[in-house]
């Protein structure tokens, strides 16, 4: 919590200093079906003072008032929620017990257990764009992770990384692929058969790096489980078994909630108070078929928000970054010099730009959808004047936008997970920076074959 709060700090300071470096412009906006789209050619250069030093600092508190407020509340809201119905399952011991049916279930199998759990998550992120929806489950897969005689680190990856890389990999992620392809003006979801070849190969990547590290850490502990007696046949207990059911249950509303939601842009911002609904459901309902009294219930709920609580000021650090930079008048001028950039290389060179362009925003813009309406409409015209097909162009976006999700430390969701892992952010980027870099070097090399093929 430390090492990110300094960090974060450091990239406010940062952005504050860059609003000083960089003239102020700004490009007209449209509404479109609820959604903000830049005007291609609207740039102008415009007198916007930066924000005072002073209020580099008090950001964290402003943005709670301003446009990005209501999203940013939402998250807390839901922060504390889940935290709060998870510490009721782990007080009614029903997580433990579910812990020991599956280690009981895979005993013997543990490879085969990461290998499942990955390509699920993965899928999940990959077809219906779920990312937040991880949190529910980053309790469950570290303590599954410590009980197999593994660490924090590697249940964090089983569950946000392989969730995180699948939205990165994705084949119909509707709020990355979906949303930049309808602006675009490509048919929707076209392109498939190449992002199967990517998924593929990410996924195969990954589970080989997560199965490495898994390794590792048995070596560590002598390859014994933390607890011999996880791993046993559980002794029958009814009321867990019907707290079980009823979790799994809210657990299949929760999914065809997700997976109906997706597919409408109206009901899609829906999905986030609708996943804690079910998952505070899910805890409160699981925790009384376990024999909790009301007031339990209740004393336990508000422990587990509480002890989440911290975590708020991280995420509130987290937005502050793009309040100062979008106050002081300096996102759009870096849109623009990034369009001059582009514009006067070949199609290899405009590809590699465009990605580092999303690269760069995804500091401080980390919504998928969000950064595709701010975007594409402007990747959209350079792709076709520098030779890139737009389909190339989307896929550039979505490389840019998915694999750093869990690698800055100004994503919300990324300081929301490692906060109820209990994991530090340095520790985390020593245990993900080597995939990063491959798969960096990966998605250079699809995004070249796709120019080369015209894609």
């Amino acid at each position: 919590m430390i090492a990110a709060g300094v960090i974060l700090l450091v990239l406010m300071t940062v952005s504050g200093i860059l609003t000083r470096m960089i003239p102020p412009g700004a490009f007209e906006r449209t509404a479109e079906n609820g959604m903000e789209m830049i005007r291609e050619g609207s740039f102008r250069w415009i007198d916007a003072d930066p924000l005072p030093v002073w209020r580099w600092y008090t950001a964290p508190v402003e943005v709670l008032f301003g446009p990005d407020g209501v999203m940013i509340i939402g998250i807390i809201v839901f922060m504390c929620a889940v935290a709060g119905a998870v510490n009721i399952l782990y007080s009614g011991g029903i997580l433990t017990y579910l812990l020991q049916r599956i280690m009981h279930t895979f005993s013997g199998r543990r490879y085969l257990m990461e290998g499942v759990i990955i390509l699920m998550l993965m899928l999940f992120g990959s077809l219906l764009g779920s990312m937040e929806e991880v949190v529910v489950l980053v309790p469950m897969f570290t303590a599954l992770a410590v009980s197999m005689g593994w660490d924090r680190l590697t249940g964090l990856g089983l569950s946000l990384g392989a969730i995180a890389f699948g939205f990165a990999a994705a084949l119909t992620n509707p709020f990355t692929i979906g949303a930049a392809q309808r602006i675009a003006g490509l048919p929707l979801f076209s392109g498939l058969f190449y992002r199967l070849i990517i998924f593929v190969t990410v996924y195969l990547l990954y589970t080989w790096y997560v199965i490495t590290k898994s390794r590792q850490q048995e070596k560590i502990s002598g390859g014994s489980c933390a607890s011999s007696e996880i791993g046993a046949a559980p002794p029958a207990s009814p009321e867990k078994h019907r707290a079980l059911v009823w979790f799994a249950a809210w657990m299949a509303v929760m999914a065809a909630v997700i997976a109906a939601f997706s597919q409408s842009a109206v009901l899609s911002q829906y999905i986030l108070p609708a996943v804690m609904v079910s998952f505070v459901a899910a805890g409160a309902g699981s925790g009384a078929c376990a024999g909790m009294s009301f007031r339990k219930l209740v004393r336990r709920f508000f422990q587990g928000a509480a002890g989440i609580a911290p975590g708020i000021i991280l995420i509130l650090m987290a937005a502050s970054i793009k309040h100062i930079v979008s106050t002081g008048g300096a996102m759009d001028t870096i849109l623009y010099r990034s369009q001059q950039w582009i514009t006067g290389m070949g199609p290899y060179g405009a590809v590699i730009m465009m990605y580092a362009l999303v690269l760069v925003l995804n500091i401080f813009i980390s919504s998928g959808s969000a950064k595709a309406f701010l975007v594409m409409p402007v990747i959209t015209p350079l792709a076709d004047i520098a030779g890139v097909s737009r389909q190339s162009a989307v896929l550039a976006y979505q490389f840019g936008d998915g694999f750093s999700n869990i690698l800055y430390p100004t994503n919300a969701l990324l300081l929301i997970c490692l906060a109820i892992s209990g994991v530090s952010y340095l520790q985390w980027l020593k245990w993900i920076w080597k995939i990063q870099l491959i798969f960096f070097l990966c998605s250079l090399l699809f995004l070249l074959i796709a120019v080369y093929i015209g894609y």
